[in-house]
């Protein structure tokens, strides 16, 4: 594989491991129309699926799927099915076998609850793989395994992921609103406290004028001559 291309594959699976909870061995749901497609042209499939998501893989098919290949009309049908029976059988709930691509359909749903990648030749089932957010997706092109770009819904649900990271729960949201509430209540009950205890305030000293001083009348002093004869008049009577 090109350092570009490899370089590239490690990225998008560095994306799907913080955005989605990816992680080594990566689980790989291998429907049966990609193991058709991989030996009849001659893919080790295994090697070439580890290469593509750059690291260790776990290589699952369904029991729908290995029917499937039990039952093709394929020149390549032993070896398909040689070619199966290397990887782990994954469980479906199909008492009756049902198509393979029917079954990898259900098996992921709208949500991609068990972090698989998928390996698919059909154009069907990959685009609506792509509306299901956090799925890498391989199919096989000429001789190579290619693994497809992040969808766009991949990205967009990348990013409400971050937002809510980054922002509160609602439960969060409403203990942080009770614990304001409480906060404020306790402030305005001191404030009506405070209000209470503290007496009437006296007036500013520096709006009191001074009272004005009164005049003082000077005391006129007597004349000695008069008191002398103040004094004879009284004798005299």
């Amino acid at each position: 594989m090109r350092a570009k291309r490899a370089k590239s594959y490690r990225k998008a699976m560095q994306f799907y491991q913080q955005a989605f909870g990816f992680r080594e061995p990566y689980q790989i749901l291998v429907s049966p129309d990609f193991i058709l497609a991989g030996v009849s042209k001659q893919v080790p499939v295994k090697a070439r699926l580890e290469e593509a998501v750059q690291g260790q893989a776990k290589f699952l098919v369904t029991h729908c799927g290995i029917s499937e290949l039990l039952k093709t009309t394929s020149e390549f049908r032993t070896q398909a099915i040689t070619a199966s029976k290397e990887f782990e059988k994954r469980r479906c709930p199909h008492q009756e076998p049902i198509p393979g691509l029917d079954c990898v359909r259900e098996i992921m749903g709208d949500e991609n609850k068990n972090n698989y990648c998928v390996a698919v030749q059909d154009d069907d089932l990959r685009a609506k793989l792509r509306t299901v957010p956090g799925v890498p997706i391989l199919h096989v092109k000429q001789s190579v395994v290619v693994l497809e770009r992040k969808s766009q819904v991949a990205k967009d649900a990348s990013r409400q992921m971050e937002k809510d990271k980054l922002g509160l729960s609602e439960l969060e949201r409403s203990m942080l609103r009770a614990v304001k509430k409480q906060a404020n209540e306790a402030k305005n009950e001191k404030r009506k406290k405070k209000k209470k205890t503290a007496g009437p305030k006296g007036p500013n000293p520096l709006s009191i004028k001074k009272a004005a001083k009164k005049p003082q009348v000077p005391v006129k002093a007597t004349k000695p001559s008069q008191e002398k004869s103040t004094g004879n008049a009284s004798a005299t009577v």
